[in-house]
């Protein structure tokens, strides 16, 4: 990697998961993560495209129902978003079985927001790096559509900014393709557009998925081989 693994030690004896090791989740995590190693099990030939993340993914399910059916039901599109996924979660469902056995055309990814509040930037930015080397070594053939962190709240705005300039270096224009969506969400680093966003200031509302779903078209129906 072009930065130094040196800047990434400040969690190490901490007793927090570290960004880039895997780790698995209390609660009702398991039961939500092996639903989705019985979905892929269930629909494994028919899994063309892959969308992977936290609660921001998992609520295309609900808050942004419409415009999946519209635009990616018929893609044979599969959610695989978890509430409350750090990168480390993501890692481990990687490791576990999520993603054994398919083969899909493009795998969409979307995460680290909730390492924000204990991460520093190249830190995430390194948990976002083994997830792209663990996936590529389980998907070989399937194109990676990597997602900058999208803007929150102005706590978060210049990290978010900083990890996205890590993570672009990623875009091999062969295998990863990266896509900043940043500027269809704010108007400057911290400072979200309103209308896009819940309450939180974290979550989309269903225009931000509306958003969303124009802002990345071009480069998905490209990577998927439509004309």
């Amino acid at each position: 990697m072009y930065f130094e693994i040196v800047l990434c030690i400040g969690l190490i004896g901490t007793g927090l998961s570290v960004p880039w090791e895997a780790a698995a989740k209390g609660g009702n995590w398991p039961e939500t993560h092996q639903r989705l190693i019985n979905q892929t099990v269930q629909h494994r030939t028919d899994i063309q495209l892959i969308f992977l993340g936290d609660s921001i993914t998992a609520r295309w399910a609900n808050v942004g129902r419409d415009v999946w059916a519209q635009h990616y039901a018929s893609r044979h599109a599969y959610n695989y978003g978890i509430e409350g996924d750090r990168t480390e979660n993501v890692l481990y469902r990687i490791e576990d079985k999520e993603f054994d056995s398919i083969n899909p055309k493009v795998l969409v990814m979307k995460i680290g927001t909730n390492n924000l509040g204990d991460c520093t930037a190249p830190e995430i930015s390194i948990g976002i790096y083994e997830i792209i080397r663990h996936l590529r070594a389980k998907l070989p053939n399937t194109k990676l559509l990597l997602l900058g962190v999208l803007p929150r709240d102005g706590n978060f705005g210049l990290k978010v900014e900083e990890i996205n300039k890590i993570i672009a270096k990623f875009d091999d224009k062969k295998h990863v393709f990266f896509l900043d969506m940043s500027k269809h969400f704010s108007t400057a680093p911290g400072k979200e557009i309103p209308d896009l966003y819940d309450h939180d200031k974290v979550h989309l509302v269903l225009k931000g998925y509306q958003v969303w779903q124009q802002a990345m078209e071009p480069l998905l129906k490209s990577l998927l081989g439509e004309k």
